[in-house]
């Protein structure tokens, strides 16, 4: 076991100069990098992995907040735990002054690792699974109504403000390697950071859906999804987790694609979970495309895209990429954006 973690490890630091990268890719079409117009509707901001900030001007909404990122040696080989100071820092990059609710999708440490130290920052309210709530009792933070909601594994549904957010049921991505193992099931004791990685269980898994009166949007934190889960839900835009996508068989990709974007029938589709989320945030104002992808192996970022247009263009859906900290504005169910730098 330990030979075969070492294999993986170099593996994966040979790997990082990966050549492909979806930004530069001219068939990707990448025009940033890109900023939402100032006009009334909900901003939405890509922060890397499945971290997206959301507001309307008046509330403000942080999927996962998944920003300290630990490197792959601290990850595998010591102790993680979130950095206030670079949270902090990429606050302030992306304009986000506040938090009025934190979104977990599930408990994994590039989901769950951050949570703690933004809740106990920003004083939010926290939705998270019932491996979350563990995390959360572990670091002596608030866990009454205000602070804390734990998701029942059905699902719920929740206001904010103009947005009402649900968390429908779903699936992690199912292509598993050993080290994936490590971290299936639930967090069943209370546990405070530093931790090693392997404490951060998977636990129940959920589609993120926000409803506001501008537009809707659906997020997936994993590339899985429940059957029917989403069917009587609509969205303007998916954000789609695509990590390990292209490790799936053709059936499961299919399958993939048709429970959550033709269940929802949105006109925008934005891959998300594709960028190496073992490296540091860039700090230059503007940087959108120091996103690096994820190496290939383990994963295969170009095979999980190729997977994407391929089912957009059958299903004439469009597909959108976001680089660091760029934004669009969702009126009216309508996605608006200019050059940055531009009026």
């Amino acid at each position: 076991m330990k030979s075969a973690f070492t294999a993986t490890l170099i593996t994966l630091c040979l790997a990082s100069c990966s050549s492909y990268h979806p930004l530069k890719d001219p068939l990707t079409t990448y025009k940033g990098p890109f900023i939402a117009k100032s006009a009334p509707g909900v901003k939405a901001t890509f922060l890397g992995n499945t971290t997206i900030h959301l507001t309307d001007g008046t509330t403000d909404l942080l999927v996962d907040g998944f920003l300290s990122r630990p490197s792959i040696l601290n990850t595998f080989f010591g102790l993680i735990k979130p950095k206030p100071e670079e949270i902090a820092t990429q606050f302030k990059l992306a304009g986000i002054t506040k938090v009025d609710g934190l979104l977990i999708g599930h408990a994994h440490h590039d989901h769950a690792l951050d949570a703690p130290a933004i809740a106990a920052k920003e004083k939010c309210l926290v939705m998270g699974n019932t491996s979350y709530r563990k995390i959360h009792e572990g670091h002596h933070l608030p866990a009454d109504k205000c602070h804390l909601f734990t998701v029942p594994c059905d699902g719920t549904k929740k206001e904010f403000g103009k947005f009402t957010v649900s968390f429908v049921k779903s699936e992690h991505v199912t292509a598993r390697k050993f080290v994936q193992k490590w971290v299936e099931g639930e967090v069943c004791t209370p546990f405070k950071t530093p931790a090693y990685f392997s404490r951060f269980k998977c636990g129940d898994v959920y589609a993120i859906h926000i409803e506001h009166p501008e537009g809707s949007i659906l997020i997936t934190t994993t590339a899985g999804a429940a059957p029917g889960a989403l069917d009587h839900y609509r969205a303007d835009v998916v954000f789609l987790g695509i990590g390990l996508l292209a490790k799936e068989t053709c059936c499961q990709q299919k399958t993939y694609w048709h429970e959550t974007v033709e269940a929802v029938k949105p006109h925008t589709v934005i891959p998300v979970h594709w960028d190496n989320f073992s490296r540091k945030l860039s700090r230059t104002p503007g940087a959108s495309t120091s996103l690096s992808p994820t190496p290939s192996p383990p994963d295969d970022v170009q095979g999980a895209m190729q997977v994407v247009n391929t089912q957009a263009k059958e299903h004439h859906r469009g597909v959108m990429l976001m680089g660091l900290r760029d934004s669009f504005l969702l009126h009216k169910g309508k996605v608006q954006t200019q050059q940055a730098g531009t009026r």
